[in-house]
């Protein structure tokens, strides 16, 4: 009885200490804030105020915004995995995938001639591979043996010449030269030999991947370059005016666009993991292919022969949003989460934030940076940073050179791509976009998380419809303009696609 009453006693002191240094502790910590936030007003004025307040704002800005940084981490859905709820999600959906190929399977064995005929749209699409690995090698062994030796001589014997402006405005031409062959080569190759769409894609991916990649190594070591001198301590990586060809190899391979000399690395390679990733990555280009054919080629393969009456195409309208969703949960998991991932265990490659956890976005703006942050990345990095201090600290008008120029690459893919100009997705991308960022900026319940998903189902079935009607289209109907104009007038437009009801 004596022990116990002694060990309450006890108990109630050591409660009472720590509510008193818990108070105290809390009391210092208000004391603190609002000394913070009582700061004397601008020009000595007392609660006054006037224009100078935007000029102080203003100065407040940073100068420069901070380089991207590279730290050794796991992808969001890695982290996710480990949590047994969400790993049953993961279950689920693999589970369902399992069940809807072994349908397809038994479709396609009862039914044997659908099979060649699919199969033989699929072995169309892939067509003509052999020019898209020569076009993959040639770009890649220019960059070794061309581009990375024309900057090494540049960089190391430019503090030896006079007239430095002229010589350094030579080889800035010709990079300038490089990169638009490297733009227009690739895109007239694809053009003459008319490339199929996806060995089109792939070409125009890497391409574009390669572009960027080429701009990042030398927009970096430019630098490093133009502040060399040749009595400086060589010992120093920083010192050394061109990397070595080695770094250059490993960037064109690594997961990211931004050229660093070192990344954090991994200790091993998990072999299993690289071989289950590309087994998902398979899976997800046949799972893409299930709602490409059935809902595009059976939807719209006689478009041009036949009109579709309004309302099938209300209802094609309303299936477009199933089939836009699944590819672009397929293109998110297969692309930047296996692809990128399998590539980025085999290199050893650290900093794997390929993305983002966009599924809890309410504002677009946290979408379009969480979305893919490889280009995001790469946009921050070469063209945010460089506009925002070009226009004078204008984050908005930064933003809006960097939506402009990422809708031009999209669009630029999709036309040389397809064969035909029809501006859907820079139109969405520039408009409408941009002003959901505006309005979702500072949004965060979760109507507009719900307003979000919603929008981007839409955005894909318009995108899948509408491109495919072109399409088709193309294929059907009769050519009427015969110059340059039938490469951007739809005709989808100038052919009786859609019967109106009378």
């Amino acid at each position: 009885m004596f022990i116990s009453t002694k060990t309450r006693t006890l108990r109630s002191d050591i409660l009472k200490d720590v509510d008193t240094k818990l108070f105290k502790a809390i009391d210092r910590l208000i004391m603190d804030l609002e000394l913070k936030q009582r700061k004397p007003p601008p020009n000595g004025l007392n609660g006054v105020k006037d224009g100078s307040n935007q000029l102080h704002k203003k100065s407040e800005l940073p100068k420069e915004l901070p380089p991207k940084e590279f730290i050794l981490r796991n992808s969001t859905l890695t982290n996710l995995w480990e949590n047994a709820h969400l790993r049953s999600v993961y279950n689920i959906c693999l589970s369902l995938f399992v069940l809807l190929y072994l349908n397809i399977t038994l479709f396609y064995c009862l039914n044997f001639q659908k099979l060649k005929e699919d199969l033989a749209v699929v072995a169309w699409t892939f067509g003509q591979f052999h020019i898209v690995t020569a076009l993959w090698f040639g770009i890649n062994l220019s960059i070794v043996f061309m581009l990375y030796p024309t900057f090494r001589f540049w960089a190391t014997t430019r503090s030896f010449v006079k007239k430095q402006s002229l010589y350094d405005s030579i080889f800035c031409t010709l990079f300038v030269i490089y990169q638009l062959a490297l733009l227009l080569i690739p895109a007239r190759v694809i053009v003459t030999f008319n490339l199929p769409p996806v060995s089109s894609f792939t070409v125009l991916a890497e391409q574009s991947r390669l572009i960027m990649k080429t701009h990042a190594f030398v927009r970096e070591n430019a630098a490093r370059a133009l502040r060399y001198k040749p009595h400086q301590d060589g010992d120093k990586e920083d010192s050394k005016p061109c990397p070595e060809v080695g770094k250059l190899m490993y960037f064109l391979f690594a997961p990211t666009l931004v050229y660093r000399d070192n990344y954090p690395r991994t200790p091993y390679i998990r072999w299993s993991y690289v071989a289950w990733n590309f087994l998902q990555v398979l899976c997800c280009i046949v799972g893409a292919y299930i709602p490409c054919t059935y809902f595009i080629v059976d939807t719209f393969n006689r478009v041009g022969i036949e009109p579709i009456p309004m309302v099938s195409f209300v209802a094609t309208l309303a299936g477009s949003i199933f089939a836009g969703g699944i590819l672009m949960f397929l293109v998110f998991y297969g692309m930047f989460h296996c692809w990128l991932n399998a590539f980025a265990e085999m290199l050893q490659f650290g900093d794997r934030m390929f993305y983002d956890d966009w599924w809890n976005c309410t504002s677009f703006a946290k979408y379009y940076r969480s979305w893919n942050m490889v280009v995001y990345d790469w946009l921050y990095s070469y063209i945010y940073r460089d506009m925002y201090t070009l226009l004078g600290r204008n984050r908005t008008g930064a933003m809006l050179v960097v939506f402009f120029i990422s809708a031009v690459i999209h669009e630029y893919i999709l036309a040389i791509c397809f064969k035909f100009v029809f501006p859907l997705l820079f139109i969405l991308f520039s408009t409408f976009g941009v002003i959901l960022v505006f309005i979702t900026r500072r949004q965060t319940s979760s109507f507009w998380n719900v307003f979000l998903w919603g929008s981007m189902f839409q955005g894909w079935g318009l995108l899948t419809v509408f491109y495919s009607m072109e399409w088709y289209a193309r294929i059907n109907c009769p050519r009427t303009l015969h110059s340059w104009l039938d490469y951007v007038v739809p005709r989808s437009v100038l052919c009786d696609v859609i019967s109106l009801p009378s």
